[in-house]
């Protein structure tokens, strides 16, 4: 709740969306949505929304009275706490899949966080290798998908729905799909890591549909681009594929079969942790939690 009530102080002092957008770093839709769940939290319109412009109703006005000195209180525990042993300098060496970072849900957040902790410093690695990390330097990551059982410690911060789509031109050439039989004589696209194609059918029946790709990439966009291009139907995470299938460059098919989400898990290595890393671990669960993806 504190960041987006840090959030609805910002887009108040900016007093539009979009600039607020560009000064936080927020995707536009994100930032509206945030403060839209807190209006709706709240109960409350906070702002008129008047050309672009923001100001805020009477209701605004006195939670933003009472947010700022909240936030001034803390601002004044944080500088006493900038000044203790304990805030030294700290590192977090956190590795994550590269698709997932360079999502609209994940661009800004370690932004946001690097900016509410300045002496934690994030290195960051991307890779969709599955490494336990009690072997490796690392002490967070980000991981789609089942895992397999290790000793590490995990939480599942989300979801992500996935479609299943192609071109218009790969329709003309092969007809359009009706079941899986069908679908095992289109060409396919895979992207790593996401091999297997699993879909829920009649009575909740979990079907697991094996491609035979003739394009592999562990890149989402370049596998868009390559449905796009009518090379084959495509599996892929619905964040990435929705904006094609709403400007009719990609059709979704198989509708009738829905593809089952997988897990957005955060993992770290042990139950004792520092201070640094768990204040990320948190920050991530609450920036996260409850976005649909």
């Amino acid at each position: 709740m504190l960041d987006i009530i840090a959030l609805f102080i910002k887009v108040n002092d900016y007093k539009t969306f979009n600039e607020a957008s560009v000064k936080l770093n927020i995707p536009l839709p994100t930032l509206q949505r945030k403060i839209k769940k807190l209006e709706e939290d709240l109960s409350l319109a906070l702002f008129y929304r008047e050309k672009g412009s923001l100001r805020l109703t009477e209701p605004g006005k006195s939670f933003y009275s009472h947010c700022l000195a909240h936030v001034e209180g803390l601002q004044s525990t944080l500088c006493n706490f900038k000044n203790s042993s304990e805030n030294k300098v700290s590192k977090i060496k956190l590795i994550a899949p590269q698709n997932f970072i360079k999502s609209v849900y994940f661009s800004g957040v370690i932004n946001q966080f690097t900016l509410l902790y300045p002496n934690i410093k994030i290195h960051m690695m991307l890779s969709d290798e599955r490494l336990d990390l009690k072997a490796t330097e690392f002490d967070l990551a980000i991981r789609i998908g089942k895992l397999d059982s290790s000793q590490n410690i995990c939480k599942v911060i989300n979801q992500m729905s996935f479609v299943l789509a192609c071109s218009s031109s790969l329709i003309e050439q092969y007809g359009i799909p009706s079941n899986f039989d069908d679908l095992a004589k289109l060409p396919h696209i895979s992207c790593s890591p996401f091999e297997n194609w699993s879909f829920k059918a009649n009575k909740n029946e979990k079907v697991i549909f094996k491609p035979q790709p003739n394009f592999i990439s562990n890149d989402i966009e370049m596998c868009a681009l390559a449905a796009i291009e009518g090379r084959g139907v495509y599996y892929g995470p619905k964040y990435c594929l929705l904006p094609h299938i709403k400007d009719e460059s990609l059709v979704e098919v198989l509708t009738q079969f829905k593809p089952i989400k997988r897990d957005v898990n955060l993992i770290w290595p042990d139950k004792l942790i520092p201070k640094s890393t768990r204040y990320l671990i948190d920050f991530l669960e609450h920036s996260l939690k409850g976005i649909k993806m």
